[in-house]
């Protein structure tokens, strides 16, 4: 089967590039997914009547024409929330982001915050190299110590210094010096980050969007794994059969798809640099409705999960009328102990002893995050720069290996689209 556009993954930023092509008039193009229906990791499943989405899933909408799209396909199946988020470390409670709310510490806490913050004011700035110089230099050794290097060492499965600050600009929020010697004080007047407000479908969960999207697409074949891709002759072996393209469009995660190449040993070995954080998740389910909160981080090492967030909080849909719904992100590696998880989460306050648990299951998610480490750039843009050439371009969260939004998603498609008409 023959086709000018072949694209790899019904992930968001797959059913996008589709969608978008079919809004222009071009068809002559498949869309191939392994799984039985499309969505990728913005799926949503119903388990007894909860809605489980893969993790925390939630839509950050900075431009109009993601607005737009976003409103056009949901129509009146969203919402918009305020965020309500917090750290757990120690006995303390401080809302998100940690730097900008320092009065919430204990004293001493708070003065090792205020010094380190007044230490790193008075060093000539640098240019940062690892993730540990840029908070260093943008909160001090206090902030660092109590919260980046824990939580992100969690996080990550790897040190601060390990890590680049290529990623960290939009997604930690950097107040000024004096707004954070100021929230020593008192709370700020402002909210800071990305993600102070947010999106999330009424009904049918993160995955009503992919859905949305996917009913917008007619060539697209489910239950088809990709296990051969060839640059030379232009065809991909998936589902037992030979596709041949003009244009390849990748979306599968980036290592995985050079791995599938054949006779290109230079591109499959850029695949080796390229390493990936996986995050366990765990959802369940109680018998009663708690406080609304949006999700906690959880930097401490006693505590066996970094986050947890509420998902009967971002829409009274995902869970039956006075129940909670929660999901609850691990370490990989992390043991699958359903007491110690619980007896944590009482601990913490977020349960209580006597809450009767409805549903709880695990989801392992292999590729969660793109680590950004001393190797990932070079292998990258060389990956990008010699598979654009042989006429294959990656797009999205994982066939660009990068840490982006689900807005972002949406629009590599559409622009993808537009350059391939």
């Amino acid at each position: 089967m023959h086709v000018k556009t072949l694209i790899l993954g019904a992930g968001l930023t797959g059913l996008s590039t589709a969608y978008h092509l079919e809004r222009q008039g071009q068809t002559d193009y498949l869309l191939l997914e392994q799984a039985a229906a499309p969505g990728g990791l913005c799926a949503s499943r119903t388990v007894r009547g909860f809605t489980l989405d893969c993790g925390g899933h939630l839509l950050h909408l900075h431009t109009p024409y993601g607005k737009k799209l976003v409103r056009t396909l949901l129509k009146g199946n969203l919402l918009r929330r305020t965020r309500r988020a917090f750290i757990y470390t120690g006995t303390s409670r401080v809302p998100f982001p940690f730097q900008a709310h320092l009065y919430a510490l204990p004293e001493k806490a708070r003065q090792a915050c205020v010094q380190g913050l007044l230490e790193a004011a008075r060093q000539t700035p640098k240019t940062p190299k690892t993730f540990k110089q840029w908070c260093l230099q943008s909160f001090g050794r206090g902030v660092y110590e109590q919260f980046m290097r824990p939580y992100n060492t969690k996080l990550w499965g790897c040190p601060p210094e390990a890590l680049t600050c290529d990623w960290c600009g939009p997604f930690v929020p950097r107040p000024t010096p004096p707004e954070i010697l100021h929230s020593a004080q008192r709370p700020p007047r402002q909210s800071y980050g990305y993600n102070a407000s947010f999106f999330y479908p009424r009904q049918g969960g993160c995955g009503a969007l992919a859905e949305a999207l996917a009913s917008g697409v007619t060539r697209l074949q489910t239950r088809t794994r990709v296990t051969r891709v060839d640059l030379k002759t232009k065809t991909v072996r998936a589902g037992g059969k030979t596709f041949s393209y003009d244009t390849l469009v990748n979306t599968l995660p980036l290592p995985a798809f050079l791995r599938l190449l054949t006779g290109e040993e230079r591109l499959t070995a850029l695949a080796e640099p390229l390493h990936n954080r996986p995050v366990l998740v765990y959802h369940l389910a109680i018998n009663r409705a708690v406080k609304p909160f949006s999700w906690i981080y959880f930097p401490d090492e006693t505590d066996p999960f970094y986050r947890v967030g509420l998902q009967s909080g971002f829409s009274p849909a995902n869970a039956p009328k006075g129940t909670s719904l929660f999901y609850i992100e691990l370490p990989p590696n992390a043991p699958k102990s359903k007491r110690r998880i619980w007896n944590a989460l009482v601990q913490k306050g977020i349960i209580r002893k006597d809450d009767e648990a409805l549903l709880s299951c695990w989801q392992p998610l292999p590729y969660a995050y793109a680590v950004y480490d001393k190797h990932r750039s070079r292998a990258v843009c060389q990956a990008l720069e010699a598979l654009a050439k042989r006429g294959c371009f990656c797009a999205g969260r994982y066939g660009k290996w990068e840490y982006s939004f689900m807005e972002s998603s949406l629009l590599e498609g559409k622009a993808l689209a537009e350059k391939l008409v």
